[in-house]
């Protein structure tokens, strides 16, 4: 909600500012006289060309605020370390795909949902996992644990996993194959 009042106060805003910039502009170039409509208020007399400079000024402010309103792409974040022969770099999005992928080697797993938190030597995981009915929990979350940490470390390289937190958000009847 909060998104959708800032939205709809800037477009105001902007139609404001780009009204009234389009009015001085206008009102200044045609040399409205005092008797003409309400563009008379925006008439500066014989100041007519620091007005028109001035309703310039606005309409292109309010092009800037338009042009940089627009939403933002997150910024990408990558996870670095030395290799032995130089830097590595991995993106953090190609590593949770990296790890969703694992769940095709459970049957009990329905699906992952990998966050992964870079920390400044390390990085620890949090799973967020839907499961089948009837899956012996402990006994899972040690098997996916060990298997996230071996994975990483053989297949990407990374040693330096702080943590890897299981995390059940859902138990389901439907056993993994009848879902997809």
């Amino acid at each position: 909600m909060t998104r959708f009042l800032h939205v709809l106060s800037g477009i105001v805003i902007w139609f404001l500012f780009a009204a009234a910039g389009g009015a001085l502009i206008y009102a200044n170039g045609l040399r409205v006289d005092e008797g003409q409509s309400i563009l008379r208020l925006f008439y500066f007399g014989e100041n007519w060309l620091q007005a028109m400079g001035v309703g310039g000024i606005i309409v292109l402010l309010s092009l800037l605020y338009l042009v940089t309103f627009g939403p933002r792409r997150p910024k990408a974040r990558y996870i670095s370390f030395d290799s032995g022969n130089g830097s590595v770099s991995i993106s953090v999005n190609a590593v949770r795909e990296y790890i969703r992928k694992l769940s095709g080697e459970f049957s009990a797993v329905v699906s992952i949902d990998p966050k992964i938190r870079p920390e400044k030597d390390s990085i620890s995981i949090d799973l967020n996992v839907n499961l089948v009915a009837g899956a012996r929990i402990p006994e899972l979350s040690q098997a996916l644990q060990m298997r996230v940490r071996e994975s990483l470390r053989d297949g990407l390289g990374i040693d330096d996993v702080k943590e890897v937190k299981v995390l059940v958000q859902e138990i389901t009847v439907e056993p993994r194959s009848s879902r997809r």
